[in-house]
């Protein structure tokens, strides 16, 4: 998923939240906490791949999003947290089917201050996936509306900024959702 970043390392043990995006919602990124940006960078990859073990139905690329995860076009951030209890955070935009657009805005440098919100990057156009990953013991928690309900056939939308965990402190710190 992160291209072998010197990173990784930070993230064995930790929570990986996935989460797929119509075609038809918000294509626009948003920084998950407040922090600082470590590194952003592009990963060239395959496009409209799928995983043979997901069967042959190539109308269903949502079931390919873990085996995406590693191969398809995607943009990588890594967030510092203003909050030291969240430490690192990976944000990857995951290209699916038609999508290899992952564009990282211009001002996403190492250095730069995001607030949690800030709008990050995009994709031009698609149906595409993301993940979110935390280091180990970070997250206490996850939304019910977070959680995969597979057996509902139009479960809500996570919308941008609402809850989606809860960090594994007394305190009350909540990590939003990227996009929507």
């Amino acid at each position: 998923m992160l291209a072998n970043d010197e990173a990784v390392g930070s993230f064995i043990g930790g929570t990986v939240f996935q989460a797929f995006l119509s075609a038809t919602n918000y294509h626009r990124w948003h920084s998950p906490v407040a922090g600082t940006i470590e590194r952003a960078f592009l990963i060239e990859g395959t496009y409209y791949s799928e995983a043979d073990s997901m069967g042959s139905d190539a109308s269903q690329p949502i079931h390919s999003q873990g085996y995406l995860a590693h191969v398809a076009t995607r943009a990588v951030y890594l967030i510092r947290a203003d909050n030291p209890t969240i430490g690192l955070v990976a944000f990857i935009a995951i290209g699916m089917s038609e999508v290899s657009s992952c564009l990282i805005h211009p001002e996403i440098v190492p250095g730069h201050h995001v607030a949690k919100g800030d709008e990050i990057g995009n994709f031009q156009f698609g149906g595409s996936s993301h993940c979110l990953v935390f280091g180990p013991g970070v997250i206490a928690d996850f939304a019910v509306t977070a959680v995969p309900q597979p057996q509902n056939p139009k479960p809500p939308l996570l919308l941008v900024r609402s809850h989606l965990a809860t960090v594994a402190t007394g305190a009350a710190t909540q990590i939003s959702t990227a996009k929507s």
